[in-house]
């Protein structure tokens, strides 16, 4: 048998020490060494899911394929056929010199196609009396799934690169289409022409007598509110400039009116102030005077340059002097009149102090004379308030006819628009010509070939897409290079074959000793012998071969001379403990509590393996477990043996499975084919989780085709089949287990072989 071990490179796995043992700090990730994983690309699942089974798929593919080719052949039936031809002319005929092209021509073609196929034209053809004589039916109106299959059977398109024209194309493989399928074109292009003729026609004919009527309504419409703003305006002009205007003086009036009736208040406070004693009432000084009344101020001005002129004239000349007697005059004069308007001042007037400490002002004492400028100016003000309501309600007439205007044009767009389509349409009608209104009955294209090979494709696919959902449905470890690409890119320290459970073939027992041996060759090789001594040995689930591994690799180790502890810690199996055939009531569990390794560990028939067997210990014992005190015990075991091999439950469902791989020195994950591969997964994850190391990954019950694909440990694997021909039948210890008996007997015969 052709076989192989699948051999690592030593320099990319990890030499960290274990949690126990060194530095603690070291990442589980280290471990995980994906180097060159293929890409998983779509093919390659495939490929995988595929895997095994290609020869089924292959035997199943033709059978579809065959299959369905048969099927597809024999779906089409024969069938008849016949086209009519109907051109739209794209040309308008103008009464001018030019004739112009029809707008919007394809949409039009596009358009008539449709309403080609549409349920009413086909219901119209069905009635004519053609028709149902070569398919008659009962009632007045066709029934739907006759309807159904008329439109079915029926192809409109366009002839190719000539736009203008239009096939009607009628196919039909019932025993009657040769005599059918005529008179299904010539019964279409007349239920056309009725529908468009005695229907549409009419019914366009009323829309556009209904569309031009109202254009008609809202033209006039418009001229009436159009000649009402005009008239408005020519009344008052811009009435936005006019409002403006008024609003100016609207604002202005408003102002003057307001401080006007504040000087009057004003006014009456300071009289009734004066007259009752609480003011002074005084008469006022010419310099108090001349700061509020400009004129008097004048007068003083012309008065003092009078006196100038005077005393010029009087120095110079003398007072007898003719000019200084005239100045004189003057001045008396000037005098005369600034005295009659200081007294007429303090008669009619008041001055007013401000409140905001500036310049009084004249107050006539006479009340009435500012009242009545007050009269005035409210009269105003009333004035301009009504014209501004005026104007704004010829301003509001002006936007509403502007407003029905704007809505109007609106509606004569839209029923400018609606007219000419249906004016458009109208035209169309007019340019639609039969070429052809149905060839003779012809055999239509033969589809056969085309549903042979696609019932051939899918004949062929369907068996093969069964096969990859089986495979999607039942994730399971298949192959044992599955084991390395998908694991996390796990090292694969290994294979182990399927072996039966009564070993008989030397050679099959030649080739599993020599796999544990290569199993164990790796694990020692990966590291210097202080940082890989303690072994973890555990699986996702029950029944993946971890205590039988444990067992082989224990015997493995003794062959090259190893001390080697065996300890069982699998609480709930106890597998470790039953195939070495010990029976003691004391063990891990004692010798964690005490402290103690010697005295609880048992020595075995084979030289340098001792076991530290479960004992009386089960499940609720596991809860009693901690880090420190395991790790004690493997510091204990670290002192007396070489290599300390522990045997621990499945990780996802035992407890000392969790404390056991994280206080070693790496784990040895064991994967049986068959296991699914979410629950590995799970595994890896939780191990991770944890702080666990893991060397690798050993595939169990490996097939031969495992070992065959691989070419590194062939020619040696070859060589030890041979070599057991003559070294006994390879039964060995019956107590070990199929794989450890395996490893006994090649262990007993290399014995015999050196003590010889």
């Amino acid at each position: 048998m052709s076989q192989e071990i699948q051999i690592v490179n030593p320099s990319s796995l990890p030499l960290q020490p274990a949690i126990g043992g060194g530095n603690a700090n070291a990442s589980a990730s280290q471990f995980l060494a994906p180097a060159g994983l293929p890409e998983q690309t779509p093919l390659r699942r495939v490929h995988q899911l595929l895997r095994g089974r290609y020869a089924l798929a292959a035997v199943l593919a033709t059978i579809g394929a065959a299959a369905g080719a048969a099927v597809g052949f024999l779906i089409p039936k024969p069938a008849f056929e016949s086209v009519a031809v109907v051109r739209v002319d794209p040309i308008i005929v103008k009464s001018g010199p030019d004739n112009i092209v029809m707008p919007m021509y394809q949409d039009y073609v596009s358009n008539l196609m449709v309403e080609l196929k549409t349920e009413r034209v086909i219901r119209q053809a069905m009635q004519m009396p053609e028709w149902k004589q070569v398919r008659p039916y009962a009632g007045e109106y066709p029934p739907p799934e006759q309807v159904a299959e008329f439109s079915k059977n029926l192809t409109v398109k366009p002839i190719p690169f000539t736009p203008e024209m239009i096939q009607l194309i009628y196919d039909d493989s019932r025993p009657d289409s040769k005599q059918v399928a005529q008179v299904a074109v010539k019964s279409l292009l007349a239920g056309f022409q009725k529908v468009w003729v005695d229907t549409d026609s009419g019914r366009l004919e009323q829309k556009i007598s209904y569309h031009n009527g109202k254009i008609r309504d809202l033209e006039l419409a418009n001229a009436a509110d159009q000649k009402a703003i005009t008239d408005l305006m020519k009344e008052y002009g811009d009435e936005s400039a006019l409002l403006t205007v008024h609003q100016q003086n609207l604002m202005d009036l408003e102002r003057r009116l307001n401080e006007s009736k504040q000087l009057l208040d004003d006014a009456r406070r300071d009289l009734d102030r004066r007259r009752i004693g609480l003011s002074d009432f005084r008469p006022y000084s010419l310099e108090e005077i001349c700061r509020v009344d400009p004129t008097l101020l004048a007068k003083v001005n012309a008065l003092n340059e009078q006196h100038t002129s005077y005393d010029f004239l009087l120095t110079k000349y003398g007072s007898n002097y003719p000019l200084t007697k005239e100045a004189l005059q003057l001045l008396q004069i000037r005098q005369h009149d600034v005295d009659d308007s200081v007294k007429h001042f303090n008669n009619a007037f008041f001055i007013q102090e401000r409140s905001d400490g500036g310049p009084g002002r004249p107050i006539s004492k006479d009340l009435s004379k500012l009242q009545t400028v007050i009269d005035n100016y409210q009269k105003l003000y009333d004035t301009e308030l009504a014209e501004i309501k005026k104007v704004n309600q010829v301003h509001a007439q002006i936007l509403a006819h502007k407003d029905a205007i704007e809505a109007n044009k609106g509606q004569l767009a839209q029923y400018n628009r609606q007219l000419e389509e249906f004016q458009f349409e109208k035209q169309m009608g007019s340019h639609v010509s039969i070429v052809d209104d149905g060839s003779a009955p012809a055999p239509a294209a033969d589809r056969r070939p085309v549903f042979a090979a696609l019932g051939l494709l899918g004949g062929a696919a369907l068996p093969v897409g069964f096969l990859v959902l089986l495979g999607l449905a039942n994730p399971r470890y298949r192959f044992s290079d599955e084991a390395h690409n998908e694991i996390n890119g796990l090292n694969l320290l290994g294979i182990l074959p399927d072996l039966p459970d009564r070993l008989s073939d030397p050679e099959q027992a030649s080739i599993a000793a020599h796999c544990v041996h290569q199993i164990r060759t790796m694990l020692q090789i990966s590291g210097a012998p202080e940082e890989r001594r303690v072994f973890a040995i555990t699986s996702a689930a029950p029944g993946d071969g971890k205590t039988s591994l444990t067992l082989a690799l224990g015997l493995s180790y003794a062959a090259c001379g190893a001390r080697t502890l065996l300890i069982d810690c699998d609480l709930v199996g106890a597998g470790l403990t039953a195939r070495m055939n010990v029976s003691t009531p004391t063990g891990v569990l004692e010798a964690i509590a005490n402290r103690s390794l010697i005295e609880y560990v048992r020595t075995t028939d084979v030289a340098d393996v001792s076991i530290l067997p479960v004992g009386t210990a089960q499940t609720l014992h596991a809860s009693t477990l901690s880090p420190a005190a395991l790790r004690r015990l493997i510091d204990e075991a670290r002192k007396q043996y070489d290599t300390i091999l522990i045997d621990t439950g499945p990780i996802l469902g035992s407890i000392e499975a969790s404390l056991v791989c994280a206080a070693a020195d790496v784990v040895v994950l064991t994967v049986a084919r068959g296991q699914q591969r979410p629950l590995v997964e799970k595994a890896i994850q939780r191990l991770m989780g944890i702080g666990a190391r893991l060397a690798g990954v050993v595939f169990n019950r490996a097939q031969s085709g495992d070992f065959d694909r691989s070419i590194s440990g062939a020619s040696s694997l070859r060589s030890a089949a041979a070599g057991s021909a003559h070294n006994g039948n390879g039964n060995g210890n019956t107590r070990y287990g199929t794989l450890g008996r395996a490893v006994h007997s090649h262990y007993a015969r290399q014995s015999d072989l050196n003590e010889g």
